[in-house]
């Protein structure tokens, strides 16, 4: 049967057509998330809001779960490479430093998430915020050695915790934020001790 190729559309701008409209899918989703909530926004809300058919949307997505997760995929692989060059770092005080710059960049790029999680325990329990054990381990190890003091670990959480905090200082411009959070990452990382011995 002839396939059901667009006429003078090459394959190559196929695919990057319906990665663009992948992304214009995710994007309008995770305002949507944000504005209305997970439970209220439809399929068919974010068809509408971007001019689509549900059936458009659905041919990329089947579930709003899986634009969710689309949405959250790239944030976690940013914390993973992030976490990669932290662990390349020979010096502890080094590796607090960039984690903080680093935390505090994620933040900003992904401030809506923020929002999200402030409204929507489903979205809170798929999100980068819902860590796993060994995720959360290997981060302590990185930052502060095989043995983090409660001091240690508590700081590490209250960075986290800075994620769902987001949606508190939503009226604030990028730079203004970035300057607020990384006020406060830097505060919590001067946990007592870290300066001295190599974990």
């Amino acid at each position: 049967m002839p396939s059901e190729r667009e006429p003078g559309v090459p394959v190559v701008g196929r695919a990057a057509r319906a990665a663009a409209t992948r992304q214009q899918i995710v994007g309008t989703a995770q305002r949507l998330f944000a504005a209305r909530g997970y439970q209220a926004t439809s399929l068919q809300a974010i068809a509408d809001e971007l001019g689509l058919t549900k059936a458009a949307v659905y041919y990329h997505f089947r579930t709003k779960a899986q634009i969710l997760q689309a949405s959250l995929d790239p944030a976690v692989e940013e914390m993973a490479v992030l976490l990669d060059e932290l662990a390349a770092m020979p010096s502890r005080q080094e590796r607090l430093d960039a984690f903080g710059v680093g935390w505090v960049d994620f933040l900003v790029r992904h401030r809506e998430l923020g929002t999200m999680l402030l409204h929507d325990p489903e979205i809170r329990a798929a999100s980068i915020y819902a860590e796993n054990d060994g995720r959360r381990r290997r981060i302590l190890r990185v930052l502060f050695g095989s043995s983090p003091t409660p001091a240690e670990r508590m700081a590490y959480v209250m960075c986290v915790w800075m994620l769902e905090g987001l949606g508190e200082l939503s009226d604030l411009p990028d730079d203004e934020l970035r300057a607020a959070l990384l006020l406060t990452a830097r505060g919590l990382l001067a946990v007592p001790g870290t300066e001295s011995g190599e974990g």
